[in-house]
């Protein structure tokens, strides 16, 4: 249970919030996240509905699967959501027995970043990878996409055996504009490229931290220039 006051009309009343989705213990959980019901509230005064958005962790054992969402809410910054990320980790591998290894786990600080990672893994594709085909998109698009204003998304659903597709999504309005193509030919060849220890070494350069976001790195990278 947790006190939240509804944006529209401020009043203040205590909701049901879930912390953490064990999906192998309810495979609905799986359809009401992907459907935007998870932690959504209807107030009971002016019956408007919103999101809470708050700390989450979703775990599916049999996808090998286990986020964690750290939304940027309340004055956090992308350093406090990477450092406790970090030390939850670091907790969690210590609690395992030796003999049982530790989980791959992922932080995203965005909804649209936790459905899309769900989506994304279960594809079999690689995170820091795919951002890495974004962070590409951008550069080679730089007047057709605006990587202050856009998103990039993966769409598992319109995704085909010879092309990855990515809607271009609005920051503000969080409106889905257009839809962009990569060759998935293209991705196995970079996969293969990454695979050698030196141009891996590359790739964790690029996203040396827990949080990969291609659009923020092509950001960082311009305004370094």
């Amino acid at each position: 249970m947790h006190e939240i006051a509804c944006p529209f009309c401020g009043r203040e009343q205590a909701v049901e919030l879930w912390d953490a989705l064990v999906v192998d213990d309810d495979p609905g959980l799986r359809e009401a996240l992907l459907a935007g019901r998870i932690n959504r509230v209807e107030c009971a005064g002016c019956r408007k509905t919103f999101r809470v958005d708050k700390p989450l962790i979703y775990r599916d054992g049999e996808q090998d699967l286990f986020i964690h969402y750290d939304p940027l809410v309340g004055g956090r910054t992308l350093q406090d959501a990477e450092t406790a990320f970090r030390e939850a980790t670091a907790e969690l591998n210590r609690l395992l027995p030796p003999d049982v290894p530790p989980p791959e786990t992922h932080l995203v600080v965005e909804w649209s970043e936790l459905v899309e990672r769900v989506f994304l893994l279960e594809e079999g594709l690689d995170a820091r990878l795919v951002e890495h085909v974004k962070y590409m998109m951008f550069q080679q698009n730089p007047d057709k996409l605006s990587a202050e204003k856009k998103n990039l998304l993966f769409d598992a659903q319109d995704s085909t055996d010879e092309q990855l597709c990515f809607v271009v999504q609005d920051r503000a309005t969080k409106k889905l504009e257009a839809v962009l193509n990569f060759a998935r030919a293209d991705y196995e060849a970079l996969v293969n490229v990454f695979d050698s220890g030196d141009q891996l070494a590359l790739l964790e350069e690029q996203f040396p931290g827990p949080y990969y976001n291609g659009r923020l790195r092509f950001l960082q990278d311009q305004a370094e220039e």
